[in-house]
């Protein structure tokens, strides 16, 4: 993944951005904009350049696609769990209004379905918008049960994050017309670790709408108090304990978070430098979680 290759993705992000409505363009931008790391743009060029050196004009469009798909998911999820913040920015929903966070994120859809179809890219990029909405309707399904299962958990992360990264992986082999061996192994497991990194760091607010992630999981079958928090309108001095012991679920989450990157190693071994970031947030986090482990 070459810094011209992430050039070439912003430069057809902008031009698809710039034919947004100009009453959606500023929020679509600046979710856009917030911070991300292109990582589902930097593993179609990953794959593309081990085949093909430089990026051609047909990958940075898969990759742009991929991205937009992705931006699309994040304003939806924003819209459902009522989430003020995305990345230090205001969401869309919490800035503009219901209204224009629906029609923000379906209109990213289409510039990514539009952008897909140019790629031939289009059946991988439907596939993978499904999945995600059947995660969500899963997630949403399970709001505030707290029988939920590390089965159904990891299931969520997996169809959320997870399938989208495997589209990617498989679009990089699709532009250059190179094999796919591994790819979907890679890009499914690898997605699912990094959704759940995203659990770990921070369980709180998602547990606060209902949530029930995989530390959740953990943390309420280690603490059974947990589950008359895992309510409504938790805040204020409860919302801080149910912090303090959702702590409890960070460290068996953790592991389940190495052994995903391992088996995305695995697949493709010659991917390892793309989860190494992943990996080296996990060992991070282990160390400060650790007395949890022993208390």
């Amino acid at each position: 993944m070459s810094a011209d290759g992430l050039a070439a993705v912003e430069t057809v992000l902008t031009g698809a951005l710039d034919s947004v409505p100009a009453s959606l363009r500023e929020p679509c931008r600046r979710i856009a904009h917030a911070g991300g790391a292109r990582l589902r743009a930097g593993l179609v060029l990953a794959v593309a350049g081990r085949a093909w050196p430089g990026t051609s004009r047909r990958t940075a469009t898969a990759a742009a696609a991929v991205e937009l798909l992705h931006l699309a998911g994040l304003v939806h999820d924003d819209l459902m769990h009522e989430a003020p913040v995305r990345s230090g920015v205001p969401t869309v929903n919490a800035k503009e209004g219901t209204a224009v966070a629906l029609l923000a994120g379906d209109l990213l859809i289409g510039l990514a379905h539009r952008l897909g179809a140019t790629a031939g890219a289009g059946p991988l990029l439907g596939d993978a918008l499904t999945e995600r909405c059947t995660g969500s309707v899963l997630e949403a399904d399970n709001r505030f049960h707290p029988e939920v299962s590390a089965t159904t958990a990891l299931r969520i992360a997996e169809l959320k994050t997870g399938t989208l990264l495997a589209a990617a992986g498989r679009l990089g082999a699709l532009v250059t017309a190179s094999p796919e061996d591994g790819l979907h192994e890679y890009g499914l497991a690898y997605g699912t670790a990094l959704h759940l990194l995203e659990d770990v760091r921070d369980p709180g607010p998602s547990f606060a709408a209902g949530i029930v992630t995989l530390p959740a999981v953990h943390a309420l079958a280690a603490r059974p108090e947990l589950r008359r928090l895992l309510r409504p309108g938790l805040a204020g001095a409860h919302r801080q304990h149910a912090g303090e012991l959702l702590a409890t679920g960070v460290p068996p989450a953790l592991t389940t978070i190495g052994q995903l990157v391992e088996q995305a190693a695995a697949a493709r071994p010659d991917l390892a430098d793309m989860t190494k970031r992943c990996r080296d947030s996990q060992l991070s986090l282990m160390p400060r979680h650790r007395p949890v482990l022993n208390s």
